[in-house]
């Protein structure tokens, strides 16, 4: 499996989550001269910069404003102003702005803007300023590198992570008599579970999988089987290969075949059947969490179940960054905030909205218990240990879109799993045939 959060980067869940606050110097060093390419530091004068980000909904917005008055009270010389734009067109304003000379100071920033970005040079190198500053990057159970790396530079502080979680209405298990999934499950006995709790004529199933193409949860059931999306270089499509066909084969069996599963085409504009208790296990966000806890029904989260042959599991996440943008004249202020966001500060102010990459700050009992009484353990300990990205690569969006297009296929029965990783595959390679080669990694 081509995952990067590997052995060493394996953290030890001994207490959960923050066991005291740690304080991590490297983290919110005090301000030094400016690196490379930087302004000079703020002397009394107030300093004003700005930071973008799409709008998420006014919780996670009144919540990020929170976290930066945190920075603001300690950097009364830095007065930060914060835009919340529409997520639609938002990279392309960006790009605009940049040309114009008129873009903000900071924006929030995805993994399949970074590479064009940065080859562009519309993106500041934070990593003259993390070795500078000595922030301490092993620090972090989230390696920033493979989203936010390019030839050797980092072009991204991370915001938070967030990603795949199996979530359980332990009420429908209390009803047919079964127990929350043992630790080391299996594929089969999650079939088994899903049998038992499917009812037909009561329209509930036993399980739903949402979002279901690659690069989001079938690609853990790919993995699972020994297969990949993509080539370890990103640069050719591997969907037609045996293994990856059968990951897909085994979720398209469950719709099909054992008819414990509802096919994600049939649900198009409907509501999420598990926050209407017609499911019993759901492969869903991180993000979702909030809308479930207010589903009014007793629910936890679950290991993600091993494949009964290869003995793999595999869960798919993700993260946002910010990044600084080099036309800003004020990039010591600047990298100063950005240090602070993805440093104790940003990451324990915004840890109700996404997974903490600071280990010290994801173990902390506060972050637990924001979570109580489900154990949020389970699903940190999973990205910890069995964490596989999303494939990052600069035309993301676009290969991710033709992969769906063509699997979604098979979820309505129109395609076999051949069929359609073919066409995939093709759609894929095809894309990637276009890359400008300033691309490359």
């Amino acid at each position: 499996m081509q995952t990067y959060l590997g052995t060493r980067r394996r953290w030890a869940v001994v207490g959960l989550w923050l066991v005291g606050l740690l304080i991590l110097s490297a983290c919110v060093a005090a301000p030094a001269p400016a690196a490379d390419g930087g302004s000079a530091p703020a002397g009394d004068g107030v300093v004003e910069i700005r930071l973008a980000s799409y709008g998420l909904g006014d919780a996670w917005n009144s919540n990020l404003e929170r976290t930066i008055d945190g920075f603001r009270e300690a950097n009364p010389n830095i007065k930060v102003k914060v835009e919340f734009r529409p997520g639609d067109a938002y990279w392309d304003k960006l790009q605009t702005e940049f040309a114009a000379g008129t873009a903000p100071d900071i924006t929030i920033n995805q993994m399949d803007w970074v590479i064009p970005g940065a080859a562009r040079g519309m993106f500041v190198d934070l990593m003259p300023f993390i070795e500078r500053d000595q922030v301490d990057l092993s620090a972090y159970f989230y390696d920033m590198a493979p989203e936010w790396g390019w030839r050797g530079g980092l072009y991204g502080g991370l915001l938070y992570a967030g990603g795949q979680a199996l979530y359980i209405n332990k009420d429908l298990l209390a009803a047919a008599g079964l127990e929350m999934p043992a630790a080391d499950w299996t594929w089969n006995d999650m079939l088994n579970y899903a049998l038992q709790l499917t009812d037909a004529d009561s329209g509930q199933w036993g399980l739903y999988i949402s979002p279901l193409n690659p690069p989001y949860w079938g690609a853990s059931f790919i993995h699972g089987a020994g297969g990949s999306v993509l080539n370890a270089d990103r640069t050719q499509c591997t969907l037609t290969t045996p293994e990856a066909q059968a990951g897909l084969q085994f979720i398209s069996d469950l719709i099909f075949v054992h008819r414990v599963m509802p096919s994600p085409v049939t649900l198009v504009g409907q509501e999420n059947p598990f926050l209407t208790g017609k499911v019993a296990m759901y492969f869903g966000g991180t993000w979702q969490e909030g809308q479930i806890r207010e589903a009014g029904f007793d629910w936890d989260f679950a290991h993600m179940p091993a494949h009964p042959e290869t003995g793999i599991r595999s869960v798919q996440m993700g993260s946002n960054a910010w990044s600084i943008l080099s036309t800003s004249t004020k990039r010591e202020e600047a990298w100063q905030l950005v240090k602070y966001l993805m440093g104790e500060g940003g990451q324990t102010g915004m840890m109700s909205n996404g997974i903490p990459g600071l280990t010290a700050v994801v173990e902390s009992e506060a972050f637990r218990a924001l979570h109580q009484p489900q154990d949020i353990n389970v699903v940190t300990s999973d990205f910890a240990n069995f964490g596989h990205d999303y494939y990052p690569t600069p035309d993301a969006g676009e290969w991710w879109n033709a992969v769906g297009q063509e699997l979604s296929a098979i979820w309505s029965g129109e395609a076999t799993v051949a069929e359609a990783t073919e066409r995939a595959c093709a759609a894929v390679d095809e894309i990637f045939a276009r890359r400008p080669a300033e691309w490359n990694r």
